[in-house]
């Protein structure tokens, strides 16, 4: 998937899409289309920013006509896995470090974002020296501050689940069943994603301590900042935008409780079974947490750069940074091979470092996400999640 902070404006990132009338495998793109710029509640003079590959040029051309029937203007951007490693390979490493001028005019004139997936390997970036990666995010960060100030507003499809071969295979199924589920778990309703989220943030409102824990050694407490919590249904509303750009972005398939720690409140240990970084599995990467702050990193396989890109990192790079807990009933995927299943119901992603895309306030040019299946949730002692499941 992208960057953690998951909303970064770039002309490269992922779609986004609402199908709720989509059939499960031939979904009507016209209708994808619609619900789409419905979500986004494109308005008369809005001008609209669609983004995706050469592979979706028929869905961005029915966004584009869907934004001008609302009254919106559309322009549409096309990115590819090639032009963003190309963007290293051929252009000279002076470059990484100069300002986004392109970025903030476009972050300063669009009022909505609608992009679809593009990636569809691992390891796009693998081999690309850390430093030229990390330099870029540095010169990046008035952008991302920019975007965060902007409330835009933005609907995202695929949300790391796009059903490419290189995704079934490394969740161990074949691919038209996980295009099968990709269209299914996208139309679930917004309102149904809501309720489910709603009740989780009633429990969190008032809660001292969450404690998560599972059977590989996983067990941290923490608090969380009940006030810039939401839920990720598939559908903005009026609040959400006035809300921020975290809460007014939302990705497709949906259904995703989120919400940031609150600052310095965690304590104990994370243990992720594995994740992928740069397309290849780092196993058992366990972290320790005193007072909201990594501690310690370790992990059972290499995972040289991974801690290449923590160490080359500035910001509040080793805090503690939000859980997010899938809700969508339809996900029905494997959640523990490495990959970020986001909506898996009963599933706990943790990030640590940058949190902005998630509610919080925590900047840095890191962010870092593992997922557990399996684990436990108990918010004052009373278990929200229980073994994977959704109580």
């Amino acid at each position: 998937m992208a960057h953690p902070t998951r909303a970064l404006f770039t002309i490269v990132s992922a779609s986004l899409a609402l199908l709720s009338t989509a059939t499960a495998q031939t979904p009507d793109r016209k209708a994808v289309a619609r619900n789409l710029v419905q979500a986004a509640l494109v308005k008369p003079g809005d001008k609209v920013f669609i983004s995706g590959a050469v592979r979706d040029s028929l869905l961005m051309e029915e966004i584009a006509i869907e934004t001008m029937k609302a009254g919106g203007q559309p322009l549409i951007a096309l990115g590819s896995e090639r032009l963003t490693r190309r963007s290293f390979d051929d252009v000279p490493t002076s470059y990484d470090s100069i300002a986004p001028k392109l970025d903030l005019a476009l972050i300063e004139t669009f009022d909505v974002q609608i992009p679809i997936d593009i990636f569809e390997h691992e390891g796009v970036l693998a081999d690309v020296p850390q430093a030229r990666r990390t330099a870029r995010a540095k010169a990046g960060e008035p952008a991302t501050q920019a975007f965060y100030r902007r409330h835009a507003r933005v609907v995202n499809l695929g949300n790391g689940l796009y059903p490419s071969a290189t995704l079934a295979r490394r969740l161990g199924v074949p691919q038209p069943a996980l295009a099968a589920v990709f269209w299914k778990a996208a139309a679930v309703p917004a309102q149904t994603l809501r309720v489910k989220g709603d009740a989780l943030a009633a429990i969190v409102a008032n809660a001292k301590q969450v404690t998560v824990t599972h059977p590989n050694g996983t067990n941290i407490t923490f608090a969380l900042d009940a006030e810039r919590d939401f839920t990720s249904d598939g559908a903005l509303t009026a609040e959400k935008v006035s809300q921020g750009t975290a809460a007014a972005s939302t990705y497709i398939p949906a259904g995703e409780y989120i919400a940031p720690a609150a600052s310095g409140s965690a304590n104990g240990t994370v243990v992720f079974d594995k994740l992928i970084w740069d397309g290849k599995v780092v196993r058992g990467l366990r972290l320790t947490f005193s007072n909201g702050r990594l501690t310690a990193m370790s992990a059972a396989s290499p995972m040289e750069g991974l801690r290449a890109a923590y160490d080359g990192a500035g910001g509040g790079k080793d805090q503690f940074g939000y859980i997010d807990i899938g809700l969508n009933p339809e996900t029905r995927l494997p959640v523990g091979s490495g990959r970020i299943v986001w909506t898996a119901p009963g599933s706990i992603a943790i990030g640590i470092g940058d949190n902005r895309g998630f509610g919080g306030t925590n900047a840095s040019d890191f962010g870092f996400v593992g997922q557990l299946g399996g684990a436990t949730i108990k918010v004052d002692g009373k278990a929200v999640v229980e073994n994977g499941q959704l109580k």
